[in-house]
């Protein structure tokens, strides 16, 4: 799925950008490049865009721009919102014929497209196939393949009306429902994705999903209008919006939304993003991702994320003894990736297995993980049962650092090195450097390398004989053997694969190192590179990065580096994959789901509307995103505190006035209290939530190291951090999250609020 190439509105080039849900869990930065850019002139007033969002951030959408409009929507309702657009534009067929009726890249390229679709590719729906739900293929009707030849999808050729590879049509059927004759002229249930997500759509009407999510009928229809009305030049977005218990859905539907009209890999539409050269990979110098004789990753991941509940232990012990294997101990999401969210409730609970040893690195899941701040949480982890021995490598007294058994001090960005790719709208390849321009302030060790993660990891690695480490650890490129004892031993090197990868950049001159007195600079690294390397990496440290040239991304109308694989209408991994707890199987299209705990159940049923009416949007703002911004005296200054942000109408309801001080009450408990903040800029039902606010650690209190007592800051700790939803319907303790990828449920939940 195209999702996870981390696609990005080509903002500088777009006529019309839809965000969906962009500000609960980020900062609006997008919409606030948009902005600058309206009231500056440099879009000329071409480009519009609609924020669609609970929350009206201040600086990103304002009455000053013509072109921009934000539009209240409840929390957790985008997949509504979003599944009425697909429905419309359906319904009056404004999507692309020309382009989901391509079955293969090559096919849609040829009509004048840079991405493509599994839209005509057909699906078995026989219950009694053995591949029922899965994407039919060649080897179901007996069809030989080659032995390189993997996947090998069918269409019905728009042409011959017969079944064909997908490869080998130039159109195909969007439409087909029927059957097709298998081996021994059996005959299989098939029909396309299209069609699947089609019935997906239309089962509510644009009623029903506009009374689901609270935007009127006639908004809706006209924001798949505007959608539809620029060609290619359109683009979805959403961020926080993510951060539900129902939020993979909304993922999905941005890229469907796009890929209908072909705005996937086209100047104007939705480019990758994070191009970059080879730098930590197997560049052209080193071979920064290889470890020679090293081990190879097995087992579990403990955050229980892209593994199948089918595919464990538990699941086969159960079956075996004639059990019935659902539900599981704790949820499973075979759709996920590695998660703290998920890797902090499996370790308080000891499931899948026990986390002997927790090593947390620049990390504050307390603060970031739903539900992480209760005190049941805290407690767990403190307990030597649950995790025997806590590490934790940071630069600050951080809420979950203070936890730790031991403390390694860390670098913070100004004392340390990185090769970061680049965020934002940049269309070409970029790798940012960022090295030492101060000496760290952590303690210096006999050798003169300071104490660091990097420095850490390093030492302990070489203590306990792990190869990959000490004086035979990296290999250059003719498979030479040299050092990895400091951290700079393995960033220099990545900035030399930069300096040769695809057309080498040229040597630094003489004046700019003297200049720069770069010399003196990189004095005690000297031997790390040879004297050919040095002056190109010299000109790249000059220059903080390597990077192409503004607007050399695109070819014409097209992104050089697109995103060439299927943007799935339907994924078959997720139709696939089932509930750990129900044993039902998930979607295989996106859908309007709302917003349920781990089992099904749905959180109005649980916790009804009528009692807890409701519902949180956590995100950050300018003043405080993440937690480095509490530091700053100046930013506390601008926003001493966060506030319980009520809309208008639901706060005269309830008698309440901006300052009074309010409680905020969730269904599962864990109330907090904090001063109200009134305002027409939040959705009805809402509660606003500014995250980075309520810290209990981070320099809130002193701490005695060494003799020395380190000054609290009461005003570090002002505001109210938002309590999230427990999942009663696990057994333990376990906050509420997205079922199939284990994402974190954020936003949403059911509250009340009453004067204090």
């Amino acid at each position: 799925m195209a999702s996870g190439q981390n696609l990005r509105p080509d903002i500088n080039n777009a006529e019309y950008i839809l965000y969906a849900g962009a500000f609960p869990g980020h900062s609006g930065k997008p919409m606030q490049t948009i902005a600058r850019q309206i009231k500056f002139g440099v879009k000329e007033g071409n480009l519009r865009y609609s924020v669609v969002d609970p929350i009206l951030a201040g600086g990103a959408v304002t009455p000053l721009y013509e072109n921009s409009e934000w539009v209240p929507i409840k929390p957790t309702t985008d997949n509504a919102f979003g599944m009425a657009l697909i429905r419309w534009i359906i319904e009056n067929h404004k999507y692309s014929n020309d382009l989901l009726s391509s079955p293969n890249y090559e096919a849609s390229v040829s009509k004048g497209f840079n991405s493509w679709t599994n839209a005509t590719h057909l699906v078995i729906e026989d219950q009694k196939h053995p591949n029922y739900r899965k994407m039919l293929r060649a080897e179901d009707l007996g069809l030989e393949v080659g032995e390189e030849e993997k996947d090998i999808f069918i269409v019905i050729d728009d042409a011959t009306k017969e079944y064909a590879r997908f490869d080998k049509a130039i159109t195909a059927d969007l439409l087909y429902e029927g059957k097709v004759k298998g081996p021994n002229g059996k005959e299989i249930q098939v029909r396309t994705s299209f069609t699947i997500l089609k019935e997906s759509a239309f089962r509510y009407e644009i009623g029903e999903y506009s009374k689901a999510c609270g935007i009127p009928e006639d908004k809706i229809e006209e924001i798949a209008n505007e959608f539809t009305s620029h060609g290619t030049k359109v683009a979805a977005d959403g961020m926080g919006s993510t951060a539900t218990a129902n939020g993979s859905d909304i993922t999905m539907i941005h890229y469907i939304l796009m890929a209908m009209v072909g705005s996937i890999n086209k100047k104007g539409g939705a480019i990758t993003r994070r191009n970059s050269y080879k730098s930590t990979s197997a560049g052209p110098r080193y071979q920064l991702n290889v470890i020679p004789d090293g081990p190879k990753a097995s087992g579990m991941r403990i955050s229980r994320t892209g593994v199948r509940y089918e595919d464990t232990t538990e699941y086969k012990e159960k079956v075996a003894k004639g059990k019935n294997p659902y539900p599981s101990k704790m949820p499973w999401h075979p759709i996920g990736s590695a998660s703290d969210n998920q890797g902090l409730f499996s370790i308080i609970n000891k499931y899948p297995y026990q986390a002997k040893i927790v090593l947390n690195w620049m990390a504050n899941p307390l603060l970031a993980v739903p539900a992480g701040a209760r005190k049941e949480v805290i407690e767990a982890l403190k307990s030597v049962d649950n995790v025997p021995l806590f590490i934790s490598c940071d630069a600050y007294m951080g809420e979950m650092t203070a936890l730790a058994d031991y403390i390694i001090p860390d670098t913070t960005p100004y004392e340390s090195w990185g090769l970061a790719n680049i965020e934002g709208n940049f269309s070409g390849k970029g790798v940012t450097v960022r090295w030492p321009i101060v000496e760290p302030a952590t303690p210096k060790l006999e050798d003169g390398r300071h104490i660091s993660f990097e420095t850490y990891v390093i030492d302990v690695a070489k203590k306990i004989g792990l190869p990959g480490f000490g004086d035979k650890a990296i290999l250059d490129m003719d498979d030479n053997l040299l050092p990895l004892n400091s951290r700079e031993d393995y960033f220099i090197r990545g900035i030399a694969n930069m300096a040769y990868d695809e057309e080498p950049v040229a040597d630094i001159s003489q004046e700019e190192i003297e200049m720069q007195d770069l010399e003196n600079a990189v004095k005690d690294w000297a031997d790390i590179l040879t004297k050919e390397e040095w002056p190109k990496v010299l000109n790249i440290m000059a220059r903080g990065g390597r990077f192409e040239d503004h607007g050399a991304g695109f070819e014409g109308d097209n992104h050089k580096y697109a995103y060439k694989g299927s943007v799935d209408l339907y994924i078959e991994k997720f139709a696939t994959s089932r509930n750990s707890l129900t044993g039902e199987y998930y979607n295989g299209v996106a859908a309007w789901s709302p917003e349920s705990f781990s089992d099904g159940s749905l959180v109005n049923d649980v916790f009804p509307e009528t009692e807890w009416p409701f519902k949180a949007a956590n995100y950050k703002p300018k003043f405080r995103s993440i937690s480095m911004l509490a530091n700053s005296s100046s930013l506390r200054d601008l926003s001493k505190h966060n506030y319980i942000e009520l809309n208008t109408e639901d706060a005269k309801a309830l008698g309440i006035s901006t300052m009074d001080k309010v409680k905020v009450i969730p269904a599962t408990g864990g109330e907090f209290i904090g001063h109200a903040l009134v305002r027409s800029g939040i959705a009805k039902g809402t509660i606003g939530i500014a995250f980075g606010y309520g810290h209990w650690e981070y320099g809130t209190k002193g701490y005695n190291i060494e003799g020395k007592v380190q000054e609290s800051n009461e005003f570090i700790g002002t505001g109210v951090h938002l309590m999230n939803l427990i999942d009663p319907k696990v057994n333990g303790l376990f906050g509420i999250s997205e079922s199939s990828t284990g994402g974190p449920g954020r936003n949403g939940g059911a509250y009340k609020v009453e004067k204090a």
